[in-house]
């Protein structure tokens, strides 16, 4: 995680934590927006002076803002497979201010300095035989992400996937948890007689760090967030009784339109499985003071904000909190992170200006 050394900065995070924080709830001030034609960020990193960085992530593109949302640099990566080029980047900032972007398309590892040059890089696949999907640094450089398992039975298949940490030079240090389909209940047929099956909202996972690297992480089918010490003890385990919403169709058209569309282009017949309810989790922020903010699916689809819990230190609900609506925020799957992200007490965003337009915005947190 990274330290940042501005002192307005750090006198914000004193006043957050205090000695006892005793805050019950918390509401989002919008103090800037960035909106440039032509691009379409799909990912940020906030860096330690508070610089944004807008990623086009299949497009290798980077774009580079002052904490005033002044335009300060662009980056843009030749999509390959040679030295230095980067297909469909996964970018994280290290405790030393480096710049990891990981390549899903390669299952590689770039490391740059601020100056854009290559440090290291690291060949994930081939070192450890498996399909990494999106990577996170602690305070120590060491290295989590999901990785997928293939988890066929019968020519039925179901979600399984794992948490795993590696070591700063990439040794494998272990599995944090991994999930399985032990009961059976997602298991379903992808191809038969030429159509291809897709089911909508499979369990899908989630993790964060917080500063101190401990472990957070959850399933979207139960409203259940674990906790893990850096030793890898289990420290508790976050739950709230919830029956989820019925999924709609307002929830599910727009995104069958559009895989049908991509399906279209390779003559392939698409068919969807539905499920009855909503996930219990889309995602959820982990703050200083190590409350934490749960982001679901309750409000309805064409809500203009996300229902959100808010927990303390303890584990405790305190209350339900409107959260600015980003992009991704609906999306199943660990193939990608979403489009917000938290640091030193602000609230960073992608959101739809209209159908292709994307605002970069910044909130500060206010506590209450």
């Amino acid at each position: 995680m990274i330290h940042c050394s501005n002192q307005k900065e750090i006198e914000e995070k004193k006043d957050i934590q205090g000695e006892n924080p005793r805050f019950t709830s918390l509401k989002f001030t919008e103090d800037l927006r960035i909106y440039r034609e032509s691009r379409y960020p799909t990912g940020l990193e906030i860096d330690d002076e508070g610089n944004i960085y807008g990623f086009e992530v299949d497009f290798g593109k980077i774009y580079i803002y002052d904490k005033h949302g002044n335009e300060v640099g662009q980056k843009e990566f030749k999509q390959g497979q040679g030295p230095g080029d980067i297909y469909f980047m996964d970018p994280t900032f290290s405790s030393d201010s480096n710049l990891y972007i990981f390549d899903k398309k390669n299952q590689r590892l770039t490391v740059f300095n601020r100056e854009w040059k290559i440090i290291d890089t690291r060949e994930l696949r081939k070192k450890h035989k498996k399909n990494f999907l999106f990577l996170r640094l602690d305070s120590k450089n060491c290295i989590y992400s999901w990785i997928h398992k293939r988890n066929f039975t019968e020519d039925k298949y179901s979600p399984r996937f794992a948490l795993m940490k590696l070591s700063p030079s990439g040794k494998f240090l272990g599995e944090i948890f991994e999930y399985r389909d032990l009961e059976g209940e997602y298991y379903f047929q992808p191809y038969l007689e030429n159509i291809e099956y897709v089911y909508l909202y499979p369990p899908f996972g989630t993790f964060k760090l917080d500063a101190e690297d401990f472990v957070y992480y959850a399933v979207s089918d139960k409203y259940e967030i674990n906790v893990i010490s850096p030793q890898g003890e289990f420290v508790r385990k976050i739950t709230k009784t919830t029956k989820t919403r019925n999924v709609t169709e307002k929830d599910t058209s727009s995104t069958i339109s559009k895989l049908k569309k991509i399906h279209s282009r390779f003559g392939n017949k698409v068919e969807f499985i539905i499920p009855d309810r909503m996930p219990a989790i889309s995602d959820f922020f982990v703050f200083e003071n190590k409350y934490i903010l749960v982001t679901t699916y309750e409000n309805p689809f064409d809500s203009s904000t996300i229902r959100g819990d808010l927990f303390d230190n303890e584990g405790n609900f305190l209350s339900n909190v409107d959260v600015p609506k980003y992009q991704g925020w609906s999306h199943w799957g660990i193939l990608f992170k979403k489009g917000a992200i938290y640091k030193n007490n602000y609230f960073y965003t992608i959101e739809y200006k209209d159908e292709d337009g994307r605002i970069v915005k910044r909130y500060k947190v206010n506590w209450k």
